[in-house]
């Protein structure tokens, strides 16, 4: 039987604090969006109020969610419900995402923050890293700015972008600009050393862990629940992008798909804070190939012992089936979600899709 386990550390550091009580919890990673996660911690005596509000803080802590002493999840506690006459509370969590969508993306040590500017100069990824270590590292020692997050070096690049404090932008915005990109972040939780737990940052274009996974879908009773959704909500083969300016001056750039089989599909974005015409060209361009076909997902569900995470690539092998075509299909797995049960779900999409 599988063994579950909830740890709270120090959201600060990400140091072990204590083990605590849990009956129940669900979880979820995602690439390149926030994951959620929720857990039921008894109250069972195993420590008296005082401790349990401590170790329950909000923000202040993070818990980390354990299956056979492999980490699921990991969140920072932004709500804790009770009902009167329960022995347990709940615990509504999110992962690094959320801190970082309240973490501003500038010098914190910067007097007037609308006279800051920096640019920065390197991959896409170094542009993420930047903006992070901006919110975790250059400013007051009071309130606490590090996070547990480990990121990864620098790669070098060419791509070169001048951040303004005046946009006032938060590290959940930069990274949301770079997304649009096609820049892929995976923040893996984990546990390390001796029983703290992070994040550790993937990020790329594309990115993939480079690790394979293959599952015969009609032919054994590995995989189950199998379905298909598709979402064309954002299909556009007219991208738009406004630039920096004023009505007589502001910069616009546009492309089209003239070989697209849809009726024209309009996509306008404002990027205010871009000065530059050939990276607006740029960002149109990817849009028409990021946003060119629907998002086509297919979830399905595997045991939970299976060894998968976000970033494996799945090759699916279908025969018979009445809507799949036969043969492989190569995926990319964008979320995988579970609870207490003996069961999780994975999803994959192609890379790349609206």
């Amino acid at each position: 039987m599988a063994k579950f386990e909830a740890f709270s550390c120090d959201g600060v550091t990400g140091a072990y604090i204590d083990q605590i009580p849990v009956s129940a919890f669900t979880w979820n990673r995602l690439l390149s969006a926030r994951g959620e996660g929720t857990a039921t911690i008894q109250i069972d005596g195993t420590h008296d109020k005082a401790q349990l509000r401590d170790l329950l803080q909000h923000w202040s802590r993070v818990i980390r969610l354990d299956r056979d002493g492999q980490t699921q999840y990991m969140g920072y506690i932004v709500g804790r419900p009770y009902w009167q006459g329960r022995s347990s509370v709940q615990v509504k969590l999110v992962d690094l995402w959320g801190l970082l969508d309240r973490r501003g993306a500038w010098d914190h040590t910067a007097p007037n923050v609308e006279l800051w500017k920096q640019t920065v100069t390197g991959s896409l990824r170094d542009q993420a890293v930047a903006a992070i270590r901006r919110g975790r590292d250059s400013g007051p020692a009071l309130p606490a700015m590090a996070m547990p997050v480990t990121l990864p070096g620098l790669q070098g690049g060419s791509i070169s972008r001048t951040y303004y404090g005046y946009h006032v932008e938060t590290v959940g915005d930069v990274l949301s600009d770079l997304l649009d990109e096609g820049l892929d972040i995976y923040f893996q939780p984990r546990r390390v050393g001796n029983g703290d737990g992070d994040w550790l940052m993937n990020a790329g274009p594309s990115w993939s862990s480079g690790v394979k996974r293959e599952f015969h879908v009609n032919a054994d009773d590995v995989v189950i629940s199998f379905t298909e959704n598709s979402d064309a909500m954002r299909v556009t083969n007219n991208a738009r992008y406004v630039g920096e300016g004023s009505e007589v001056d502001m910069l616009v750039r546009s492309n089209r798909n003239t070989a697209s089989p849809y009726p024209l599909l309009d996509r306008i974005t404002d990027r205010k804070n871009i000065s530059n015409t050939s990276q607006l060209t740029a960002l149109a361009n990817q849009d028409l190939v990021a946003y060119e076909h629907p998002t086509f997902q297919w979830d399905f569900q595997v045991t939970a012992d299976t060894q998968i995470d976000v970033g494996d690539e799945v090759r699916l092998w279908f025969v018979g089936d009445p809507w799949i075509a036969d043969g492989a299909h190569d995926r990319r797995v964008v979320k995988v979600s579970g609870g207490l049960g003996d069961k999780i779900t994975v999803s994959v999409q192609p890379t790349g899709g609206a």
